[in-house]
């Protein structure tokens, strides 16, 4: 059985990327700010409620990250932009190679 590298694997999820584009601009932390990320974001078909300060909030966007050779990314709790909405992550899965990353958003505001 052949063996795939980090390098291709992230060559393959970069390729997986570009389909649906888009750049996501840290906010906060401020040590991270102006940061930018290449990602491709996912509208979830069937969002989900969580509790945020006693409130409900529903989760209904996933966001992809390649991070392979990064060494500080968004985790729970950042929140950053895509130019027209501010998201704040409340929860980031990493697959099992450690290469592509996926953040559960809140969507904060919409510009007009």
């Amino acid at each position: 059985m052949a063996s795939v590298t980090t390098a291709q694997l992230s060559a393959d999820i970069d390729h997986a990327l570009e389909d649906f584009p888009v750049t996501i601009t840290i906010v906060s932390p401020a040590s991270q700010a102006t940061t930018e990320f290449a990602a491709t974001v996912n509208s979830l078909t069937l969002g989900y409620l969580v509790e945020v300060n006693g409130r409900e909030e529903e989760i209904d966007r996933r966001f992809y990250l390649n991070i392979a050779g990064v060494s500080t990314y968004p985790s729970k709790g950042w929140t950053f932009t895509t130019g027209g909405r501010t998201y704040k992550v409340q929860s980031q899965k990493i697959d099992s190679s450690g290469v592509l990353l996926a953040l559960d958003c809140i969507g904060r505001d919409q510009r007009r």
